[in-house]
Order: C-alpha cells, then sequence, then structure tokens
C-alpha cells in the first residue's frame, strides 16, 4: 500500500504513487507550471476550455494535470502558478508523451468531479523542480521534445516584433547558451521574457531554464521556451555553479559545437548522388551536378508571419541518379534563364532528409548556389553530360509529393511478403525499401474488444520556412505541442492494414497518403461517415469493399527508431499504387527463364 503523507488529521497521497490502481485520493501540491486557457472542438464538434498544470509536492514527484470544460473556466481564475493547493477528484490516465513533459508515468484529468483548495504555503515543496539535461546530450534524443537546460548565454539578437499568420502580434528574442560539454544552442523567448532590458541579458550571465522544446530547423536543433516555462536568471544550484567554474576557467576561448547549425555540425563535405542515396538522414553535404529540371519561383506566408520565396530544380550527376533540391530567397528569384540550357551548379549546404519513402535536399541559409563552376568536379559532370549523360536514363533519389501520382521509389527493392519480412528484421542504420506486390486483406478496426480509431486530427499550418503542413498531431483541444500553438487541423488516415500476396501476410501502419490510396476515400469523407447516423458500421461496410479486389504495389520502408530508449524496427506503407500487370508480367515471366536457365546449366531439367 503507497505511504501518505499527512499534516494535523489531513492525510495526503504522495504524487510519487499515482496511477490508475489508486481511485480516491488528496493530493497537496504546487503549481509549478500553468498553462494558458485555450478552446478547443471535440470529435463531436462541441467546443470547450482547458488549461494544464503542473504539481509538484513534497516527495519531490512532479506529475501534469489538465482541467477541461466547466471546471476549466472555474478554476483557472483561482489557480495561480507558485500557490499551494490540495486538489482530488481527478481521474488518472497513462501519460501521453507527445504532449505531456513530465516524467511521471501517469496524468491527471479534471473535470466536473474536481475539488480544488488553496492552503497556505508549503516551504518543504520546492518552488520549480528542473531535470537537467546537457546540451550534449540533446544531440541523441527523438524531436520534439522538451528538456530543462543551464548554461551560459553566449550571446543574444535584439528583440524582433512581428505579427504571426493568424493575426497575432508576437515579440521574440533568440539567445545563444552553451554548457561545460562546449555544445551550444539557439533559444527563443518569448512575450514579456524576451521584452527584458538588454543589459540582464550582458555580461555571459549563467541561467536556468524549464521546458524549453527543442525540435529541428534547417537540419540543426533549436529550442523554444514554451510559455508555461520558467526562466532563472540567477540561479544557485550546483550545476550553474558548475557552468559559471566551467566558463571562468576555460569556457570563454572554447572551441563550441553548436548544434543549430547543420553546416557546423553535421556536414559531410562534396558527395555523388550514389553515395548520398546510401547515407544515413538527414545530412548535410556539397553536391554538384546539371540542372535537369526546374519548377517557377513560388510565394507563400509562413507561420511568423514571413514572406517567404523558395524554387525546386533536380540536378542530376555523373552516377545517373538525380534528386529535388529547393533554394529559397534571392538564389529562387534569379532569372530563369540561369537555370535554363542544363547548366551545371555547384551546391554548398544543402540538408538532405527523407521524403514520401525518397530523399530531397534544401539548400541552407548559409549555403551557396555557384553556376558553371570552374572546377575538376564542375568539368566532369559537364563532360559527363556532353558524352551522353543527357540522353543515358536517370534514376530518381526524390518522390513527388502534395497529392500527385507518385511512383514506386526508385531505390525499393522487389520482394515478397517474406522477402520483406525477413530482410526487415536485420536492418540496420540504413533505411530499406521494398516494393511489394500483394492485395489489401484487411484493416484493423478493433484490437482486444475496443474500438481502433482510424483517424487522428493533424495541424494544418505550414512548417517554417516551407510549404509543407506540420501534420503533427494535435490534441484534443486542437493543440500542436509542435508548433506551439493552437491552429488549423485535419483529419489524416492512420490504419493498421494486412496485406496477403501468395504465400505470406504481414500488418504494415500505413499512414494518410497511401492510406487515401487504399481506400479510394478521403479522411474527411471517414470522418463524416463515423460521425453521422451509420457510425463506425458504414465506415466498415466501405471498407469491406476493398478487401482483395485490386493487386497493388505497395512500397514498404524499414528503418531503425528509438521508442522509449529501445531501438526497434518500424515498418510503414509509405506508397500504394495500383499493380502495372503488364511490367509485373514480364518481370515474373524474366524471373521463370533465369530459373529455367539455372536449371538447365546444372542438368536437372530432364529432356527427351
Amino acid at each position: 500500500m503507497a505511504a501518505v503523507a499527512q499534516q494535523g488529521e489531513q492525510s495526503f497521497f504522495p504524487i510519487s504513487e499515482i496511477s490508475t490502481y489508486h481511485a480516491k485520493w488528496v493530493i497537496r501540491a504546487r503549481v509549478t507550471m500553468k498553462g494558458v486557457q485555450r478552446s478547443f472542438n471535440g470529435r463531436d464538434g462541441k467546443s470547450g476550455q482547458v488549461f494544464n498544470v503542473q504539481l509538484l509536492d513534497e516527495s519531490g514527484s512532479e506529475i501534469s494535470a489538465s482541467f477541461f470544460g466547466p471546471v476549466a473556466e472555474m478554476y483557472f481564475p483561482k489557480i495561480d502558478q507558485g500557490k499551494c493547493y490540495t486538489l482530488t477528484g481527478g481521474s488518472v490516465r497513462i501519460a501521453n508523451r507527445q504532449y505531456n513533459r513530465c516524467n511521471h508515468r501517469y496524468e491527471i484529468v479534471f473535470d466536473r468531479n474536481a475539488q480544488v483548495e488553496e492552503v497556505a504555503d508549503i516551504a518543504v515543496i520546492e518552488t520549480v523542480k528542473y531535470t537537467f539535461t546537457d546540451l550534449h546530450a540533446l544531440q541523441n534524443k527523438t524531436m520534439p521534445f522538451s528538456a530543462d537546460i543551464c548554461g551560459v548565454i553566449t550571446s543574444v539578437k535584439p528583440v524582433v516584433s512581428f505579427t504571426s499568420k493568424d493575426g497575432k502580434e508576437l515579440t521574440k528574442r533568440e539567445i545563444t547558451i552553451a554548457d561545460d560539454t562546449s555544445t551550444s544552442i539557439i533559444i527563443a523567448l518569448w512575450g514579456e521574457r524576451a521584452k527584458q532590458e538588454d543589459k540582464i541579458f550582458e555580461g555571459n550571465p549563467v541561467i536556468c531554464l524549464k521546458g524549453v522544446l527543442v525540435r529541428e530547423f534547417n537540419g540543426g536543433r533549436s529550442g523554444s521556451l514554451m510559455e508555461a516555462g520558467a526562466l532563472d536568471m540567477t540561479p544557485k544550484f550546483p550545476e550553474a555553479e558548475r557552468v559559471r567554474a566551467w566558463w571562468s576557467k576555460s569556457g570563454a576561448s572554447a572551441n563550441l559545437t553548436n548544434i543549430s547549425s547543420a553546416l557546423s555540425s553535421n556536414r559531410e563535405g562534396l558527395m555523388d548522388l550514389k553515395t548520398l542515396s546510401e547515407k544515413t538522414l538527414p545530412c548535410a553535404v556539397d553536391l554538384c551536378g546539371v540542372v535537369v529540371s526546374f519548377r517557377p519561383i513560388f510565394s507563400f506566408t509562413s507561420k511568423e508571419g514571413k514572406e517567404l520565396v523558395k524554387r525546386e530544380i533536380t540536378i542530376a550527376d555523373d552516377s545517373a541518379l538525380s534528386m529535388s533540391v529547393t533554394v529559397w530567397g534571392d538564389r529562387a528569384k534569379q532569372d530563369d534563364k540561369l537555370f535554363e540550357g542544363n547548366p551545371v551548379v555547384f551546391i554548398q549546404g544543402v540538408l538532405v532528409k527523407e521524403w514520401n519513402g525518397g530523399r530531397s535536399g534544401s539548400l541552407l541559409e548559409a549555403g551557396s548556389l555557384t553556376f558553371k563552376p570552374e572546377t575538376p568536379e564542375g568539368q566532369k559532370v559537364q563532360q559527363w553530360w556532353s558524352a551522353g549523360g543527357s540522353s543515358q536514363s536517370i534514376g530518381q533519389l526524390s518522390q513527388e509529393g502534395g497529392g500527385g501520382t507518385r511512383g514506386p521509389a526508385a531505390n525499393a527493392k522487389p520482394a515478397t511478403v517474406a522477402e520483406m519480412r525477413q530482410a526487415s528484421e536485420t536492418v540496420g542504420a540504413e533505411v530499406q525499401v521494398f516494393n511489394v506486390p500483394c492485395r489489401l486483406a484487411l484493416v484493423q478496426t478493433m484490437k482486444k474488444g475496443e474500438m481502433q480509431p482510424l483517424y487522428y486530427l493533424a495541424c494544418q499550418e505550414p512548417r517554417a520556412g516551407t510549404t509543407l503542413l506540420c501534420n503533427k498531431r494535435v490534441s484534443e483541444d486542437g493543440f500542436c505541442a509542435a508548433c506551439n500553438r493552437l491552429g488549423k487541423n485535419a483529419p489524416r488516415l492512420n490504419l493498421r492494414c494486412r496485406f496477403s500476396d501468395f504465400a505470406d501476410s504481414a500488418w504494415l501502419t500505413t499512414f494518410h497518403e497511401p492510406a487515401q490510396g487504399l481506400l479510394k476515400t478521403t479522411a474527411e469523407e471517414i470522418r463524416a461517415l463515423e460521425t453521422g447516423g451509420g457510425g463506425r458500421d458504414a465506415v466498415e461496410a466501405i471498407l469491406r469493399q476493398k478487401y482483395f479486389m485490386e493487386p497493388l504495389l505497395v512500397t514498404v520502408r524499414a528503418k531503425m527508431d528509438s521508442y522509449n530508449g529501445e531501438q526497434r524496427t518500424n515498418i510503414t506503407c509509405v506508397d500504394a499504387q495500383p499493380l502495372q500487370r503488364g511490367p509485373h508480367g514480364r518481370a515474373l515471366l524474366k524471373n521463370i527463364r533465369e530459373m529455367i536457365g539455372m536449371l538447365s546449366d546444372t542438368g536437372l531439367m530432364g529432356g527427351a
């Protein structure tokens, strides 16, 4: 039985012992973080209010809690960050790691049964609890994630004010901090924290930050102090004293690795596309190739209200492979004539990432684009193009996105279901891609007697610096942790599908684009059916019509992922197209001829 803290006649349940196995409890805790009150639309279309808090008690344990509906409106003005309260009447559930930044296994939801009362300050409960992560360790964590950081300010930028896409007036300031691992990171401060006088940030003060959201940006890792986070400009923790001592002794003159810069942290130099096709992603490289195609410039507004311009070009080199590269700003605005006539270009500082089962690049701001370079690499590519490369069959590392018709990945290996399964079990650091002829056998709609969701609500705001949508899962109130704000959202399919061929079957996670291709139905139509009069029965009737009806060529991606600190293989369907019977039949005939030839060579075939 869990231990219970007592004060007079009142007993309090330790937060460290909170779990789904204890239904009745009263906790006494300090509110260490309080978020803003937000509006949300539930699956039933009804709107409501929600806000989040983090609660810390004298056992030193911290847990996240959410107030929903009428109790959110009741308690939001009554609960203050830093004060102590007794709380009861909440329900406990497993913590959702996508939104919950506490280390506790569980989280609390307070609804109509909630009872919260303010109590006198409890001195033994800390005001803020930090769980520090050094900056070097940030490089190995899966993004996005939240961290508590202690470091010295090495540089600071002026305050910037701007209007967001949804019309909000925002203020931010970027600072760079470093710690005794000789690592630095850029962190954005917002609102009143950003507006503090410049002199507060001068003189290389050591600071502590709680609740820094770390995300990928331009191939590096950058932080943003969340609104409900904490900033201590005069910390007295042992970690702060250690960083001060390091900075005074050797840190001020140390050679720092800035993990916010892809060019400084993981750039791999000049590389041909064949070598690039085998590199672990993401990576930053230099490329030299001929422009085989280009698109018109495209202008759009980012979520921060910035006017951006981009252009996509496709380059090829003498490895007979091509890849799409996005260029930005003034580089994109250059006259179309510069890109015409298949010029050779040298592109320095290209961030390459996986996209739709292929590989695509983006020219970083600190990079460069040079036309007709007078270098040995440039001459080599030009000679290849002139000597026959222009008429050569060129493979594609990049796959088109955005709802157009896509072909199978160029680097995918043909495989049966059994061969795909066997190869996936031994996948290493490199991503493996397979093309598997098969049919859709089943979509999982129930698991252990419980109905399985077929879609989720996804953020539809553009990622910073791109036209690509965020598409991260939003919370029940519509808040996107990746974008750190409320915004537009839409349903996206997330199915568990069983695919079968002549000998075997396999269950594969199948996300939005391939799922819509399989079902020939949109996520919006699935949601409309499920929320309409027919309910889930109407959806399942549509699904049954698709089983075994059409031969498919399914593109499967297998890669190693880290989940809760453990390495495991992630196998996903990234594309599904109707099987082209002609090319598939010819491939089968070729295999049959090869097998016959092998039998003839070994003398195993009988003759007349």
